[in-house]
């Protein structure tokens, strides 16, 4: 039976690996463009993000897009420093000022401004950017300068501070965005829009409650590995999504009973239109040999690719640990990729220089 399983795999993965070659794939790391790091979140969401820290005060600034043809580009700042109730923030590009907004009037807007499912942003204090014409006059001004200041008030015991970030990567990260959730040459791409009409995004559904499973789901999930026991707040952190298939099929990946402090278990399940539903197995790689598993750590659903991610940390760094990546194929989740890492030394993490353990080459301990 192993060397059936083994045989499979290496027919599969072989043709599908040789079929994606024309395709963007996700890679062991989320690509950087000088500085901007772009990612998307399971259920298709994508954004562009730059930490920057000057001195003791950093910022986050992220654009975050949803799936839906509709979707606007939005624009989110968080910084650690602590803000006035009356204090102004003040956007420059290249030294010429874009807006000047009312900490006051960013804090009343926030109501107004529907975030993706799934969106958790850094900790620290945050603020949506006016949405619609403001946030489009930001985000073209950014594209063709070279540094964004950030000008934040003087805070509870602090002093002003400006704080540049670069916008070196910042047109390459939105070309990115663009390509990843299809949108380049519609009228809705960020960067050189064209005439074709929008369209959605590749994406997946979110589902943030255990009570939207269909039955026949919830009866598997709730049956499986003690599931269900998990806290409904925590449930519907974890990015749990219904990607709907051909034929009205959907696939189910939901958490499985509550995260550890460095891994969240999750299971997979296929619901078919005519109410039944089975549990999706992975294949991973033992020293024996190919094994199949009912539990995907720290899953990450890619819409764009039909792929499933996981990665399974040894420590909380990350540097150490397994990784797999499998392509839904019709019927499963074939295995693609896997690499491995044994030594937790602390280490920067670096996926790319992890071990392979499948395809079967340039394998080391």
């Amino acid at each position: 039976m192993t060397l059936r399983l083994l045989t499979f795999l290496t027919t599969a993965a072989t043709a599908l690996l040789a079929a994606n070659v024309s395709m963007a794939q996700p890679g062991r790391a989320a690509p950087n463009f000088d500085g901007w790091t772009v990612d998307c979140g399971n259920t298709g969401a994508c954004f562009a993000s730059s930490f920057t820290r000057s001195q003791s005060v950093w910022v986050d600034l992220r654009i975050v897009r949803d799936w839906q043809a509709e979707a606007q580009p939005l624009i989110r700042l968080t910084t650690n420093t602590e803000l006035p109730q009356d204090g102004t923030l003040r956007f420059d590009v290249d030294g010429a000022t874009i807006e000047e907004l009312p900490i006051e009037q960013l804090r009343e807007t926030q109501a107004s401004v529907t975030p993706p499912a799934g969106f958790r942003p850094l900790g620290g204090e945050g603020f949506w950017y006016p949405a619609g014409p403001a946030a489009v006059t930001l985000l073209k001004a950014m594209q063709k300068g070279k540094v964004l200041t950030v000008h934040l008030p003087a805070g509870t015991g602090t002093d002003p501070t400006s704080v540049p970030v670069s916008l070196q990567g910042l047109k390459a990260s939105l070309l990115w965005l663009d390509n990843r959730q299809d949108r380049t040459g519609t009228v809705a791409a960020i960067v050189s829009p064209g005439t074709e009409p929008a369209k959605d995004a590749p994406h997946a559904l979110p589902i943030l409650s255990a009570d939207q499973l269909p039955p026949e789901v919830a009866a598997i999930w709730s049956a499986n590995r003690l599931c269900s026991a998990i806290d409904p707040a925590i449930f519907a952190s974890l990015n749990a999504v219904r990607v709907p298939l051909a034929e009205s099929n959907s696939l189910y990946i939901v958490p499985c009973g509550a995260p550890t402090p460095y891994n969240s278990p999750y299971v997979s399940i296929l619901s078919g239109k005519d109410g039944a539903a089975r549990q999706i197995h992975v294949a991973r790689m033992s020293d024996k040999g190919p094994i199949a598993s009912d539990l995907i750590y720290n899953a990450r659903w890619v819409p764009a690719d039909e792929q499933l991610v996981s990665y399974f940390k040894g420590s909380g760094v990350g540097e150490c640990g397994l990784w797999n990546r499998w392509v839904w194929n019709g019927t499963g989740l074939v295995l693609l990729e896997e690499a491995t890492r044994k030594t937790c030394d602390g280490t920067e993490p670096d996926l790319s220089n992890w071990s392979s353990t499948w395809p079967l080459k340039n394998a080391t301990d």
